[in-house]
């Protein structure tokens, strides 16, 4: 049994909490790297119908912030007691941006296709939801 949080884990339940957060900072590394490769891609954007031309500044700037999170949810990993305060940021941020790309699909300003991988980050939202919740110190 792990003690974390003022809330005591079995090792498997501690083990699956691990492997999500390493989970979702390997989705945000890749997705970091997606951003790069394939937003400036025009031949890409073409296919996809992605309006405008790339803004490069805007692209590493999304790219870095989607690093340093992968880089905030693999802290998480390492220490499931620690960092707490990152997993709210992605309770927060991760439905925003599956609403930010679902509203975009909606509108018909970019493909379905396109905003599908954000349901990833929905799922990831929940489930950092769901840790926080049933990992909550009692003292609190």
């Amino acid at each position: 049994m792990l003690s974390e949080s003022g809330v005591t884990l079995s090792a498997s339940r501690a083990g699956y909490y691990q492997w999500l957060f390493l989970g979702a900072a390997f989705w945000n590394m890749v997705s970091a790297g997606a951003t790069l490769f394939l937003l400036t891609d025009a031949e890409f954007r073409a296919r996809m119908r992605f309006p405008g031309m790339p803004d490069s500044i805007s692209l590493q700037l999304l790219a870095a912030c989607l690093f340093v999170f992968g880089l905030g949810y693999y802290w998480v990993s390492r220490d499931l007691s620690r960092n707490r305060d990152l997993v709210k940021l992605g309770v927060v941020g991760k439905p925003l941006v599956f609403l930010v790309f679902i509203l975009h699909a909606l509108a018909k300003e970019i493909p379905v296709l396109l905003a599908a991988p954000s349901v990833v980050d929905l799922l990831f939202g929940v489930l950092f939801l769901e840790f926080l919740v049933r990992t909550q110190s009692k003292a609190q």
